[in-house]
């Protein structure tokens, strides 16, 4: 059997059907998967926001952040009127001041309930994440993915498990044709004294190294067409990727750098890991200055 020519004919086939047998084409429907990335990142967006606000309650609970101090200006010189009991230049104050006054009040008014409502909205916003993070792992289904992959995968593996079938073939070909050829040009050499000679060593199949697919010495066959060869068999295919690649963020199968939060399990009393990017610094006692040496003599 001339496994050469069959290896041709599949050529042969594989470039007509390239158009047809190619990664691009099988994507598929991916819209299931899509939508869940979709919603995955939206959820990322509300975790990450929420986060935000919950390191700035933080800060004002641990008494980091220091809040404005509110202008309190009119409003000490209104209490003094009220104290005075002049009622006519309280109601020309009011009068001349209403507005302004409205808005020192409602800034000094803000300012306190932010710092008592801190502990409440740092219990709330822990709990609205824990939520979140529940809602992350209901929505996502890990093995609806991993059964879109290898729908995906396996026409390529498919492919290249026939592909591998035809090398097999003809390396087994190779192989048989140089065992037959060496074994009936198996010279004795020996000298007409009785001494063996060195006879000629004749290689056709060199030896394959270590991630290699052939190896770089095969009789008829250039060593740069082998050493090709290996480079790409050690290499991916970047047009491909690329290509692919573009196709699957196309159709929004793509949830590289989204995160799954898991929620806290029962019982556990942990805080929600929620790091601040600007601590504050850590102020140095008394006693740490610098040291002072003392001499003691003995």
């Amino acid at each position: 059997m001339n496994l050469i020519r069959r290896s041709k004919k599949s050529t042969d086939v594989t470039a007509n059907s390239a158009n047809t047998d190619s990664p691009l084409n099988e994507i598929g429907d991916v819209s299931a998967v899509a939508r869940m990335f979709e919603r995955l990142r939206q959820q990322n967006a509300q975790y990450d926001q929420a986060i935000a606000a919950l390191v700035a309650a933080n800060r004002i609970t641990c008494g980091w952040e220091k809040t404005a101090e509110p202008e309190m200006t009119l409003t000490i010189q209104r209490e003094v009127l009220v104290a005075l009991g002049d009622a006519e230049a309280l109601a020309k104050f009011d009068q001349e001041h209403q507005h302004a006054l409205a808005q020192e009040q409602a800034a000094r008014v803000k300012a306190t309930q932010q710092v008592l409502e801190a502990p409440t909205r740092v219990k709330a916003l822990e709990q609205y994440l824990n939520d979140l993070a529940g809602q992350m792992v209901a929505g996502m289904d890990e093995t609806l993915i991993d059964q879109e992959i290898r729908r995906i995968f396996q026409p390529s593996a498919q492919r290249m498990l026939e592909a591998a079938k035809i090398f097999v073939q003809a390396w087994r070909e190779m192989q048989s044709v140089e065992a037959v050829l060496l074994q009936r040009v198996r010279l004795t050499h020996t000298r007409v004294t009785g001494d063996t000679c060195t006879r000629y060593d004749h290689e056709l199949i060199g030896q394959t190294r270590d991630g290699e697919l052939l190896p770089t010495l095969i009789a008829g066959i250039s060593y740069e067409e082998l050493r090709d060869l290996n480079d790409e068999y050690t290499r991916t295919d970047n047009e491909l990727a690329a290509a692919l690649d573009n196709a699957l963020r196309s159709a929004g199968f793509d949830g590289w750098g989204l995160k799954v939060y898991h929620p806290k399990i029962n019982g556990d009393e942990r805080r929600i890991y929620a790091p601040d990017s600007h601590p504050p610094k850590k102020h140095l006692g008394h006693g740490t200055g610098l040291s002072t040496v003392v001499r003691v003599d003995v």
